[in-house]
C-alpha cells in the first residue's frame, strides 16, 4: 500500500532526525491505518458472504417443510428450513434409516419427504 510505505519512510526520517514526538504520531497513524485495513478486509468478506446468500435466496423454494434449490430446472435438496431461517446456513439434510425421512446434521430437525 503506497500510503503505508510513505508513512514508514516519513517515520524513519523523523526517527533519524530525533523528532520523537512526530515519529510517535506517525507510528500511531500507521497503527490506525492497519486497523482500518483489517476492518476493510472484514467488511469485504462480509459483503461477499451476503451477496452469496442473496444469490442462494433467489433460487430457494420452500416445499415439504424444507428448502430446495432450483437451478436450470434441476431440484437440489432438501436443505434444513430451521438452519436457513435462523442463521442463513444452507445445511443439506441427510436420509435416515427410512428413506422417506431426512434429518439435519446440524440442528437435528427431521422431516418426512413426500415423493412426487
Amino acid at each position: 500500500m503506497a500510503i503505508f510505505d510513505e508513512l514508514k519512510s516519513v517515520a524513519k526520517v523523523l526517527q533519524e532526525a530525533g523528532k520523537i514526538e512526530q515519529y510517535q504520531q506517525i507510528l500511531d497513524v500507521l497503527s490506525k491505518l492497519l486497523e482500518m485495513q483489517k476492518r476493510v478486509a472484514e467488511l469485504e468478506e462480509e459483503n461477499k458472504n451476503l451477496a452469496e446468500k442473496f444469490k442462494i435466496k433467489e433460487s430457494l423454494i420452500y416445499e415439504n417443510n424444507a428448502y430446495w434449490i432450483i437451478n436450470n430446472n434441476n431440484k437440489d435438496g432438501p436443505f434444513c428450513s430451521r438452519c436457513w431461517d435462523k442463521n442463513k446456513d444452507l445445511i443439506r439434510m441427510h436420509p435416515m434409516m427410512n428413506p422417506n425421512f431426512v434429518v439435519c446434521p446440524e440442528c437435528k430437525n427431521h422431516i418426512q419427504i413426500k415423493h412426487d
